[in-house]
């Protein structure tokens, strides 16, 4: 279980406590005795703990006793003697990521399709805000947005970017739709913080003028992805410059290839600077309005309203919860307005856990899309149907490559041309098992993982990665005062507060 980082200082030391609240079920552990049946029937009679079920392939076994005795007072006890090798809580599990108190979510073939339910245990997308430069978003709804920012109407030209379409309400809920609240349906990357940009009016129409103001708009109120689920057929310098100017300052620009049935992409997705996504159906398969060609790089679900290939009773529409008529209610759409917020909520998925900027995130995604199509690279499919968990567990291997360092900034240099800029260290959390506990960080560009305690010194690798993990061995009663350090491939090193656990 993660364990938030507590604002509360330690008496004798001035660091924050990560603190074991470790679910676990009460009344039992799990041990294994070293020796015989009776040795074990001994240390159950010297420890009033009893038997409950017996796992003999692997030589654990289930003891019971009083529900009203403390778990950690049973665990304290049966670690001091030496008879047993191990002992720990029964810990409460759950299915990692999987929103199963969603009623609707069986529906969402979406979400399996790009690997997102194995995402969630890696990243939510938190602390990471997401433009969604549309017709704006609507508040409220039953099911609702987790995190919805004031934002801006560049259409009108107010503080008020409340959608009236439904367009931009179904996109956003896409990327972050409340999730495992009991209620409709889930988003891909629900704790990321959505900035609502209102360009186009109630009919779905706008104009380059207003888009390329939301998008500056966007880049400087610090969205790290913007999503353009909408297009023109003629280009803009205008607009091109908006986007070239995000990606500039380290955003990650990700838009729609078009619904025209056509062998080119709509502006903006056909520029450098933005990420093109064309749509697929439920089998894999491009959908036939999906526009193709050159300039596209990725396809994710969009929906096929025409076909029912899984067999739910249900058109393959990509189902949202949004507003049509004015009211809410949850609906399937159609289209790569639909398949673009999947990219961009993978994209919030790889930057909360720890990817630096666009060009890290594109490599990332296509590196490791699903082929589809000719082998290889293809106009059609780009480079595949975007698989996020996959793309997260490249991550975690340093399989990406540093990109941006998300500011739009490069990394210092001194006269000579050498790197002297320290990574950043941040995102840091941990939990606890029994006797062992975890602490994980992120860093802007790949560097080491070591944790330098204060009265042991240091322990961990030399890998360099921008995803940090590293698990160690306490003794129950401790109390481990330490910092983290991470050193990048120029041996520039950053070193963290100091931070306290307890076991």
């Amino acid at each position: 279980m993660l364990i938030a980082l507590l604002a509360c200082a330690v008496e004798t030391e001035d660091a924050p406590w990560l603190v074991d609240t470790e679910p676990y079920v009460d009344g039992e552990v799990l041990v294994r005795v070293t020796g015989d049946d009776v040795a074990q029937m001994r240390v159950e009679e010297d420890h009033g703990v009893a038997e409950v079920e017996r796992y003999d392939g692997i030589a654990v076994v289930k003891v019971g006793f009083e529900e009203e005795r403390p778990v950690r007072e049973v665990l304290d006890a049966l670690t001091a003697d030496v008879r047993v090798q191990f002992v720990e809580p029964n810990h409460l599990v759950r299915a990692l990521g999987s929103p199963v108190n969603d009623p609707y979510v069986g529906y969402q073939w979406n979400l399996d399709a790009i690997g997102a339910p194995a995402a969630w245990s890696t990243s939510t997308g938190k602390g990471v805000t997401v433009a969604v430069i549309d017709t704006g978003v609507r508040p409220g709804g039953p099911d609702g947005i987790t995190t919805l920012l004031p934002g801006y109407d560049y259409f009108n030209g107010d503080s008020n970017p409340t959608d009236g379409n439904g367009h931009g309400t179904f996109v956003a809920g896409t990327i972050a739709q409340k999730t495992g609240n009991g209620k409709g349906v889930a988003g891909i990357a629900p704790n990321a913080q959505i900035l609502p940009v209102k360009v186009m009016g109630d009919d779905g129409a706008g104009d380059i003028a207003a888009i390329a103001n939301g998008l500056v708009y966007a880049t400087d109120s610090g969205a790290r992805v913007v999503n353009l689920s909408l297009g023109s057929a003629y280009p803009s310098n205008t607009l091109e410059s908006a986007c070239r100017y995000a990606y500039d300052r380290g955003v990650t620009v990700v838009a729609a290839s078009g619904n025209e049935y056509a062998t080119s992409l709509s502006y903006p997705a056909r520029y450098d600077s933005v990420i093109a996504v064309g749509s697929v159906g439920f089998g894999g398969s491009r959908a036939g309005y999906s526009n193709r060609g050159t300039g596209l790089d990725l396809v994710a679900p969009g929906g096929d309203l025409s076909k029912d290939e899984n067999g739910d009773g249900y058109a393959d529409g990509i189902l949202q919860e949004t507003i049509e008529g004015g009211a809410w209610t949850y609906t399937f759409w159609e289209g790569t307005s639909m398949a673009a917020p999947h990219v961009s909520a993978a994209a919030a998925l790889l930057i909360s856990a720890g990817a630096s900027g666009p060009d890290e995130v594109y490599q990332l995604l296509t590196s490791t899309a699903r082929d589809g199509g000719s082998a290889g690279y293809d106009t059609s499919y780009g480079h595949g149907r975007v698989d996020v968990a996959a793309a997260l567990t490249a991550l975690r291997s340093g399989g990406g490559s540093s990109g941006s360092t998300g500011s739009g900034e490069e990394p210092e240099m001194d006269s000579s041309g050498a790197d002297t800029q320290a990574p950043t260290i941040r995102d840091v959390s941990g939990y606890t098992q029994g006797r062992k506990f975890t602490l994980q960080w992120v860093t802007d560009e790949p560097a080491t993982t070591w944790v330098n305690f204060q009265d042991y010194g240091r322990y961990g690798d030399d890998v360099l990665t921008t995803a940090h993990a590293l698990s160690l061995n306490g003794s129950r009663g401790r109390t481990y005062t330490f910092t983290l350090v991470s050193s990048d491939a120029a041996g520039n090193t950053a070193e963290s507060s100091a931070y306290s656990i307890s076991l």
